[in-house]
């Protein structure tokens, strides 16, 4: 114990300039043994294994709009009239009667013109008859409409492939699996598409080797990888300190990136001064190029946010998004 202790003191003296508003390890450490909480520290017993979080899927068919006060994802319903035509399209495609899909899809895209995913649907007819530029362009059509549309961007991708256009196969791939994170079907399509492009394949989960547990008496059982010291002891602070979370702004029970960057950052400066090479534990490899690159935002968002709550996607300004489809590309995927 008094060693991974003394490991932890001597991060203090790395500077890495990160913002002011984080803790610095020094304080950190200042805090745990101030505490009226006891912090007890030890190695952890064995590896911990990546969560499976495949069952966390979004959606098809939702819509977002943006007001004044925010964004808001709501559900696409057709009117009265567009309702049963809708219907007869979905039954006919059901049956493997595309012609007749088609035409009732496009009818009920007359009588509502607010039926987005319709447009996908669409595309996707065309798409069987091999027709791939007129997919194309209803594909565009539905994303332009509804940006969030995951399978509009995937299946765009795939039909950009098939034209041999990489890039634009590569772009649409990455926003589809960021708007739904952990959906098998868009990870295999976009390996596909990354080795047709000659891009890293290589995929990983952001696994922290930490275990947090607090004791009847209150006292806060740490247990953690020599390496994943620094961030053991920030995520304590912020799970058991009381009155941490508030202190740095965030209400108790709410979620903040402060809190992950916090946690990363001190992770980091302790792999730097204990010079761990990370070329062969990806998820911190990638964590160090990225927070070197003005990406740790984004790697937050991808890497820890969106697997477990993928729906946060859908509240993303596309600007934000697009700054992820490039930490992705130029970081985690690159050439």
């Amino acid at each position: 114990m008094k060693k991974l202790i003394s490991f932890f003191i001597s991060l203090s003296f790395i500077t890495v300039g990160f913002s002011q508003e984080i803790h610095s390890p020094a304080e950190i450490l200042k805090i745990l043994n101030n505490s009226k909480v006891t912090y007890e520290i030890g190695l952890l017993d064995k590896k911990i294994e990546c969560k499976d979080f495949s069952e966390k899927l979004n959606q098809h068919g939702l819509y977002r709009v943006v007001t004044d006060s925010g964004l808001y994802t709501l559900d696409i319903v057709p009117n009265e009239t567009a309702e049963p035509l809708f219907i007869k399209a979905e039954a006919f495609f059901g049956s493997d009667n595309f012609d007749s899909a088609l035409v009732y899809y496009k009818l009920a895209l007359e009588a509502d013109s607010t039926l987005y995913d319709v447009m996908t649907y669409i595309g996707q007819l065309y798409e069987k008859r091999r027709n791939y530029d007129e997919a194309i362009k209803w594909y565009e059509l539905a994303i332009d409409k509804n940006y969030i549309d995951y399978m509009a961007h995937w299946f765009l991708a795939d039909n950009y492939l098939v034209t041999n256009n990489i890039k634009g196969a590569v772009d649409e791939i990455v926003i589809a699996r960021i708007l739904n994170r952990n959906n098998p079907r868009i990870k295999q399509s976009m390996k596909n598409i990354f080795k047709k492009a000659k891009r890293d394949t290589t995929d990983w989960c952001f696994n922290p080797q930490v275990k947090l547990s607090q004791k009847p008496d209150g006292s806060v059982v740490i247990a953690t990888d020599e390496k994943w010291m620094g961030y053991a002891l920030a995520k304590a602070l912020w799970t058991y300190e009381p009155g941490y979370s508030e202190s740095m702004g965030v209400a108790r029970g709410e979620y903040s990136t402060l809190e992950d960057r916090e946690c990363l950052v001190s992770l980091l400066v302790g792999l730097e001064n204990a010079k761990v090479k990370l070329k062969k534990d990806r998820q911190l490899y990638i964590l160090k190029k990225a927070t070197e690159n003005k990406y740790l935002q984004e790697y937050i968002l991808y890497e820890l946010l969106l697997p477990q709550h993928p729906f946060v996607a859908f509240q993303l300004p596309e600007n934000v998004i697009s700054d992820i489809k490039d930490y992705v590309l130029n970081i985690r995927n690159r050439r």
